[in-house]
């Protein structure tokens, strides 16, 4: 990881809406009412997610409401916490971890990057 790159928000930030980034982030605050949207996303054991996430890698400790989209890695570490549906390309999960939702294993990353939206006919 690129220390330069590197962005974290602590377990006192609580966010209602969105979280878009580029890079790495480790949030381990409370979010709810919107999604995190990114590269490289750790959450930290005391984040309570209620929302979507759509990242490149994902390693979880925390708890995360809402349904999740991994084009690269998914590691749900022994204190994670996930209720909603899964969509990786890979998946690790410690002894202890939770999920409950359905899970969907797709090879080709390409098919889970997010499309452009066509435009809107006025």
């Amino acid at each position: 990881m690129n220390v330069e790159k590197y962005n974290g928000l602590l377990s006192d930030v609580e966010i209602n809406g969105s979280i878009i980034f580029q890079g790495s982030l480790s949030f381990d605050g409370r979010l709810r009412n919107g999604e995190i949207v990114g590269e490289h996303l750790v959450i930290g054991p005391r984040a309570v997610i209620q929302g979507n996430i759509n990242a490149a890698s994902l390693v979880l400790h925390g708890t995360v409401t809402g349904d999740v989209s991994v084009s690269e890695r998914c590691d749900i570490r022994a204190t994670g916490n996930l209720t909603g549906n899964l969509v990786a390309s890979r998946l690790a999960m410690e002894d202890g971890a939770t999920l409950m939702g359905g899970v969907t294993i797709k090879r080709d990353a390409q098919a889970l990057k997010p499309k452009p939206e066509p435009p809107k006919a006025k």
